[in-house]
């Protein structure tokens, strides 16, 4: 055993489909104690999807899971899960927009976003705010939808009507028979909450890189659609928004759900993995540290665009201080990882691609921390001699 006591940082994401965040952290925290007596520390994260609030909330006190009744993206009613924590002004709601307006939510023949409604969403913001959060924390990823928000400011309050003076109906259908709007309502409800919203696309409102142009294909429109849909959205932005940013990065997020919250809601735009080390204080633990180990399920070419091995590195890198990552398996890419200078070292629990097995996630990681152990403590061991 090496009985030198390291500082160790331990901030992996979830392997999806084996382990959470914590407990991949713990299986390497445990191999790591059978060999040293190292202070080891376990800190969930993710980079805004999958255990996203399991990392904001862990450790946290008073943490409440809420499910509520809302309307859903056809005008349904769903139930509709958040989760609050914290107490007074730091009283804190996590809501994902996908649980009141999200895809999955609507039968594949049915999939229309100029039907869709983000009403839910406004629902469940207010619901929050009832409840006395003072912060909100939104997750915009999966969304059905394409009406730029404007059914959940319907249900915050706001009124877009036609020209007979009634409201519009529900989805980007509705956007194209705005006009007149009025969203005081809105402003007084949601006094002195602040928002962020968890948004990891930069693409614009409208335009070839837009909302209706890139996602809503995916969400069932066609190209007669997407066209009315892009009509519609740059039509209403010039009436309403004329000299707000409509090409500003993410304003075209969920159908531009991104747009209505930064412009009218005044919500400020971030990236998953930057809020939630942020949130979770992890820069306080990282400068002091010996070692940081991240890692993920899969790493490839796509983890060093905003997920969460990479966020951690960059974070550990600013202090200089040692970043190793394990991974399940390698996917394309991976040597962009090695040779980004971000990660020194970088293992995988499995060299083949879809052999990593789930029902042996904790064991084979904690083998494969076990087996490269002494490699990285030689890492850390020559550069605390070079640095002394």
């Amino acid at each position: 055993m090496n009985q030198t006591n390291y500082n160790i940082i331990i901030a992996t994401d979830s392997f999806k489909g084996s382990m959470t965040s914590y407990e991949a952290g713990d299986a390497i925290a445990t191999a790591i104690k059978e060999q040293t007596p190292s202070r080891v520390t376990v800190y969930p994260v993710a980079d805004g999807g999958e255990g996203t609030t399991e990392a904001l909330s862990f450790g946290r006190a008073a943490v409440l899971p809420q499910c509520i009744t809302v309307t859903g993206p056809l005008g349904e009613k769903v139930e509709a899960k958040y989760t609050i924590f914290g107490t007074g002004e730091e009283k804190t709601a996590i809501l994902e927009m996908a649980q009141a307006a999200g895809l999955t939510l609507v039968p594949v023949s049915q999939r229309n976003p100029l039907k869709t409604t983000t009403y839910g969403v406004g629902e469940m913001i207010l619901d929050a705010v009832r409840k006395g959060c003072k912060k909100l924390i939104v997750g915009i990823g999966g969304s059905a939808t394409n009406d730029v928000g404007i059914g959940m400011l319907q249900a915050l309050g706001a009124s877009f009507t036609d020209i007979n003076d009634q409201e519009v109906s529900y989805g980007a259908e509705g956007i194209e028979n705005i006009a007149a709007m009025d969203i005081t309502g809105i402003l007084k409800k949601l006094k002195d909450v602040d928002i962020k919203v968890i948004c990891d696309v930069n693409n614009p409102l409208v335009g070839d890189e837009g909302c209706s142009t890139v996602f809503a294909p995916q969400k069932g429109a066609d190209l007669q659609m997407v066209q009315r849909m892009e009509q519609a959205i740059t039509r209403f932005a010039d009436l309403f928004a004329k000299d707000y940013d409509r090409w500003l990065a993410g304003a075209g997020a969920a159908g531009g759900l991104g747009y209505a919250f930064a412009y009218f809601l005044h919500a400020e735009l971030v990236r998953g993995i930057d809020l939630v080390l942020q949130e979770i204080h992890l820069e306080e633990a990282v400068r002091t540290a010996d070692l940081v180990i991240t890692g993920e399920g899969r790493m490839d070419a796509q983890t060093l665009m905003g997920k969460t091995p990479a966020g951690v590195a960059r974070l550990a890198k600013k202090y200089a201080v040692p970043v190793i990552a394990y991974a399940g398996c390698f996917g394309d890419g991976i040597e962009q990882c090695t040779e980004s200078g971000l990660f020194d070292r970088v293992y995988a629990v499995t060299e083949q691609e879809g052999a990593f097995d789930p029902q042996m996630a904790v064991r084979d990681l904690g083998q494969k921390v076990r087996e490269t152990m002494s490699e990285w403590i030689h890492m850390i061991d020559t550069k605390k001699g070079a640095n002394e």
